[in-house]
């Protein structure tokens, strides 16, 4: 049994085609269903994976040391 527009439906009494496309609406569904649990993984795996490159970054005092050092040095080879 199944449920289309508010009226049920026995999927064992349609014709050939009608039973076909009943099948291909559930595998559609499991589909569906299959990739929504892949997106979820993928999204805790990413969060994962950010939270570890922001544990690898350096810290702001050596970003600042970073670019003053660079700074400098384009001082100077601009003199």
């Amino acid at each position: 049994m199944f449920t289309l527009d508010e009226k049920k439906y026995d999927e064992t009494k349609m014709n050939e085609k009608g039973q076909t496309a009943f099948v291909q609406l559930q595998n559609i569904a499991n589909k569906k269903n299959q990739l929504a649990m892949e997106a979820d993984n993928l999204n805790v795996l990413e969060t994962h994976y950010v939270t570890i490159l922001k544990d690898e970054l350096p810290s702001e005092e050596t970003q600042v040391e970073s670019v003053d050092a660079t700074t400098n040095n384009q001082q100077k080879e601009e003199e």
